[in-house]
């Protein structure tokens, strides 16, 4: 895997298309019990908590079995759910869950989320754009959690495209969160501690720190 020091570096861009498996406890595993439903992943982030949860606004097209909503209502990997939208073919739902480990990868390794994500028989189609370096330390990482990643594309397509996503101000605040390991689970400062350490209020981090999690997770 590449070397990565922990800082944005300049440096050609790569585009690739990987297949992550999803961990059987995870609720979007219910997607090989019902493969006749379509199921997309329109948005999601990490919500500052301590630990982080996991916010997920998901999309489910087809003929919606009441059976699915009882298995999401049992299920441990969610901590609630509520029903945004509904028709007589797709639902729009609202999933807060448990482990937030894929959010906080992608986020720690500056990976960007072309939305929506397709999910399938327990696997989600990620098409992800970084350096090179990043992305291997990002499969790394989840392989790391015993999570299985095919990749199905991968190569250079641009210049410095990292540099038009954050701007420098957020680039500082993102580099100093990473390196003093708030990202890490568990996590190694609180947001009370990086706002004191960056010399801002904990609010004002707490919504720069969101700007740039919406960013790099394609939801603006």
């Amino acid at each position: 895997m590449g070397n990565v020091d922990g800082s944005i570096t300049n440096g050609s861009s790569t585009k690739s298309k990987l297949l992550i498996h999803f961990p059987d406890q995870l609720w979007l595993v219910l997607t090989k019990k019902y493969p006749q439903l379509q199921f997309e992943i329109k948005a999601f982030v990490p919500v500052e908590q301590d630990p982080f949860v996991g916010n997920s606004l998901i999309a489910i097209t087809g003929s919606i079995p009441e059976s699915l909503l009882q298995e999401l209502e049992n299920h441990p990997s969610l901590m609630s759910y509520s029903v945004m939208e509904r028709s007589s073919n797709q639902m729009i739902l609202n999933t807060i869950t448990k482990d937030q480990f894929l959010m906080l990868t992608i986020v720690k390794n500056m990976i960007l989320v072309d939305l929506p994500v397709p999910v399938s028989n327990g696997c989600a189609e990620f098409v992800v754009s970084s350096t090179r370096s990043n992305i291997d330390h990002f499969i790394q990482d989840l392989e790391d959690r015993g999570l299985r990643v095919e990749i199905k594309s991968i190569g250079i397509y641009s210049e410095d495209i990292l540099q038009d996503v954050l701007t420098p101000r957020q680039f500082e605040v993102f580099n100093l969160a990473k390196q003093k390991g708030y990202y890490e689970s568990p996590r190694q400062i609180t947001l009370t501690e990086l706002a004191r350490e960056i010399n801002v209020a904990k609010s004002s981090l707490s919504s720069i720190l969101q700007r740039i999690h919406a960013k790099l997770l394609g939801s603006i």
